[in-house]
Formats: C-alpha cells, sequence, structure tokens
C-alpha cells in the first residue's frame, strides 16, 4: 500500500478525520481572514460583557493561534507556508469564531469589510473615492443622497408650477397640469420622509459597523412604501390629535411627509378605521374572550337543593316540596283569616321546611 493511500485512510477506531487543514484551502482561509477582522475589532472597540467585564480572551486567542499555526501572519514574500492545523483544532477555532460572532452580533465580518475605510488616505485617494467615498456603504449613502436631492427638487419645482398656474387669470389654464402635480405632492413627500429616515438610520449603521450591503433592496422598497403611505393618508386623516387632546390640522403635504417617515402611522390608521366600520363579533376566529368571559366559563353551577326540600325563601327557610301554587304571580299570596298568634318568621319558615 502507498504512502498516500495509508495518510488517506482513517485509523481504525477514531471517528474523527484525521486530515488537516492547510492555508491552501479558500475555505480556511476565508474563515480564518473573517476571524481575524472580528477579533481586530473587539480589541480596537473594547468590547465587554453585559456587566462591564472584559470578555472574549480565550477565544481571541485560540482564533490567533490556528491563524499563526497557518501561517496568516507571515509575509506573502516568505514563500508558501507548510503550516496545517488538526481536525479537533479546526473545530475548536470554528466555535471559538462562533462565540466571538454571537458576541459581536449585529456586527459581523461582511459589515466590517462594508463599512472600512470611511476616511480616505489623502495621498492615495482618487477624486471618485473622495466624492462618493471609498467603501461600500459609503458609496451606497452618498448615492442614496443624490436620490434624496432628486426628490426634494421635484417637490420644490411642482410647488413653484403650483403656484405660477394658480395666479393665472384664466382657471381653465393648465388645470389638468396643476391637478396632477398637486395630486402627485403628497406621494413625493411620502417618498422623501421615508428617504430621510432611512439616510438618518443608514449613517447610524455605519458608525456602529453594522452596515449590512444586502439589505439594500430593503431601502428601496422602503421608499416605494413611503411614497404610497404619503398618498394614502390624506384618504384617512385630515388632522392629529396630541396626548392632550389638542387638534393639530396639518395640510396633504405634512401627512405625507409624516406617513413617509413612519409607516407604522399609516397602517394603525388603517387598522383604527377597519376596527371602527367591521367591529370584531364572536363568530370572528380572531376574537378572544375577555379575561371576565373565560371567569363566568369556569365559575361552577349553584348547588342543587335537597331531594324533600324546595327552593330557599327570603325568611331563611324552604318551600314545601310540594311546590308553592302562587309561584309565578306578581301578587302576594292570600293573609290567613286565623286570628291566633302567629310565629315569627325565622320559626315560621323553619316549621314549613320541616327543620327540627
Amino acid at each position: 500500500m502507498s504512502a498516500e493511500e495509508t495518510n488517506a485512510s482513517p485509523p481504525s477506531g477514531n471517528t474523527t478525520p484525521s486530515g488537516n487543514i492547510t492555508a491552501a484551502s479558500a475555505y480556511a482561509r476565508g474563515q480564518v481572514e473573517d476571524a481575524l477582522s472580528l477579533c481586530g475589532y473587539a480589541v480596537a472597540a473594547g468590547v465587554h460583557s453585559p456587566r462591564g467585564e472584559p470578555q472574549l480572551f480565550a477565544d481571541i486567542a485560540v482564533i490567533h493561534g490556528t491563524a499563526a499555526r497557518l501561517g496568516m501572519f507571515e509575509a506573502p514574500g516568505e514563500g508558501a507556508s507548510s503550516g496545517s492545523v488538526t481536525t479537533p483544532e479546526w473545530v475548536g477555532f470554528e466555535q471559538a469564531y462562533y462565540r466571538l460572532a454571537a458576541a459581536l452580533s449585529p456586527v459581523t465580518a461582511e459589515t466590517l469589510k462594508s463599512t472600512q475605510g470611511t476616511s480616505p488616505d489623502t495621498d492615495g485617494a482618487t477624486w471618485w473615492d473622495r466624492i462618493f467615498g471609498n467603501s461600500p456603504a459609503l458609496r451606497f449613502t452618498r448615492m442614496f443622497s443624490g436620490l434624496t436631492i432628486g426628490i426634494a427638487a421635484f417637490i420644490l419645482i411642482a410647488e413653484c408650477l403650483v403656484y405660477v398656474w394658480g395666479l393665472e387669470g384664466d382657471a381653465r389654464i393648465r388645470v389638468w397640469d396643476k391637478n396632477l402635480l398637486s395630486s402627485l405632492l403628497p406621494w413625493a413627500y411620502g417618498a422623501l420622509g421615508s428617504c430621510a429616515y432611512l439616510l438618518r438610520s443608514a449613517h447610524y449603521f455605519i458608525y456602529q459597523r453594522s452596515f449590512d450591503l444586502r439589505r439594500k433592496p430593503e431601502y428601496y422598497n422602503r421608499i416605494l412604501l413611503g411614497a404610497i403611505s404619503g398618498g394614502a393618508i390624506i384618504l384617512f386623516v385630515n388632522y392629529l390629535v396630541d396626548d392632550s387632546g389638542t387638534v393639530v390640522h396639518l395640510s396633504s403635504a405634512a401627512l405625507g411627509f409624516v406617513a413617509g417617515y413612519s409607516t407604522d402611522f399609516l397602517f394603525n390608521t388603517i387598522e383604527r378605521v377597519v376596527a371602527a366600520i367591521f367591529p370584531k363579533t364572536d363568530s370572528d376566529p380572531r376574537v378572544q374572550p375577555s379575561r371576565g368571559q373565560r371567569e363566568v366559563a369556569k365559575k361552577p353551577p349553584p348547588p342543587r337543593p335537597p331531594a324533600g326540600g324546595g327552593p330557599t325563601d327570603a325568611s331563611g327557610g324552604s318551600e314545601p316540596a310540594g311546590g308553592n301554587e302562587n309561584e309565578g304571580q306578581d301578587k302576594p299570596p292570600p293573609r290567613s283569616r286565623r286570628r291566633g298568634p302567629q310565629a315569627p318568621p325565622a320559626e315560621g319558615g323553619a316549621n314549613a321546611a320541616g327543620a327540627p
């Protein structure tokens, strides 16, 4: 048997693969580089536990030791590295990388790559980097800022045209153009409000090193959703009420901007309108019984009277087993004609029930 076949076959009785991992593997090199970037961020940012104590020292030591054994710290011109790690050592590295990533979440190796180099070097930076930034996150926000400026310019031009066309002596001149721009303005204000919210959020995520470029489609969808909210909110709301009960009247443009900045404002308004027009009934499966209804349902029924007696009357006694012939009538029963002394109500009731 050749030496290669001997190294390829695992030893008997050992369930762990015996192959070694080297830096020649693209996957291994990528994992180590990502782990090293997280280690550098944890050390530079001074990440600590929720109680304020330093942490992650053991995991950082495991990651750096694995990188050193793989020759990741050697200069490129010194030749190919022959370092390797065993499978158990690689498993320990992966576990340390997992704990480090969980502790630093939402910061990941991907977000660190997207937000690195936010301050371009004055010597080697090109004019493109100076204008749009030299990091993917900064370039995206700069282009997003250009889109926001374009929407603001459209709003400014539309407002000026509507004002100028309204000064015309003949009201029939450009009436269709004026109505069209007036109808589009709330939609544009909604898109502008969503852009303001997204720019504020993006720069905060860049500062926190947690901006993920894989979520770019959400930004564009948020602009479309803000425009729809700005155009639809005027159908449901024409004023706002603050916590003190004061009514605040807003224009359609202001409502559109608010709805675009916070899309939950529109959705909450629609929920209130739906609840007012279509109240929930007991047949609605989404309606849950209230606490009082659950307590009434769990309350046991009243105990049944004994077999030989009737229902208890107001005097504390019981009616005869044969029932009361005046039961169900509103008028009181006729008084007895006997002139003899009468027993007290409690005693009479007890004797009628047969109590001792």
